[in-house]
């Protein structure tokens, strides 16, 4: 092939803006029935009233409901991603320095308006107990944030390790509303 012919053949693969938009209009639309219905009532039918397309238009975008959830997974961990570096971007120093009390302010900011992100966490979560495949997106997320803390130097491992996973505690028990403690304390 040459250069202009090669050139096509990537366009032809590539989303258009159109696509891209109504992509991601079609996971905003997800994320609403989910949190105003529940996840049980997340169907190709329902997506398509609720974004007030034919099935077969949201079908071209997601194949399955199963490619949804996919997909609505890999949104959940770029969520993930942005507000940890959010957070983390407040704060001046190294990576090492700056990932305690970037997390710390994350879980702040989320206590007081996760904007639905803890019932969409959750219950896609769920989903990956029938399907564990589904569930990589988070895991490489997670595994690139215990990668941060293995490169940390040895002496701040431990209390690294330790912080980050009391607040998962703190972070899950709060998103499963089984919390104890107030915001004071």
């Amino acid at each position: 092939l040459d250069e202009c012919s090669f050139l096509s053949v990537i366009e032809l693969f590539m989303p258009t803006p159109k696509a891209v938009k109504t992509r991601a209009h079609l996971l905003s639309m997800a994320k609403k029935i989910i949190l105003e219905e529940g996840i049980s009532r997340l169907s190709m039918d329902r997506l398509a009233e609720q974004a007030e397309m034919s099935k077969g238009a949201v079908m071209y975008h997601f194949k399955t409901k199963r490619a949804l959830l996919a997909a609505l997974l890999e949104d959940y961990a770029d969520h993930l991603d942005a507000q940890l570096k959010l957070c983390e971007s407040r704060w001046s120093g190294a990576p090492e320095e700056t990932i305690m009390p970037g997390y710390i302010d994350w879980f702040r900011a989320f206590d007081r308006d996760n904007q639905g992100w803890a019932l969409i966490g959750t219950s896609l979560l769920a989903e990956t107990q029938r399907d564990p495949e589904l569930g990589v997106p988070v895991q490489d997320w997670y595994r690139r944030l215990f990668d941060r803390l293995r490169a940390m130097p040895e002496a701040l491992r431990p209390k690294a390790f330790l912080s980050i996973m009391a607040l998962e505690g703190l972070f899950f028990t709060h998103k499963f509303a089984l919390d104890q403690i107030s915001p004071a304390e």
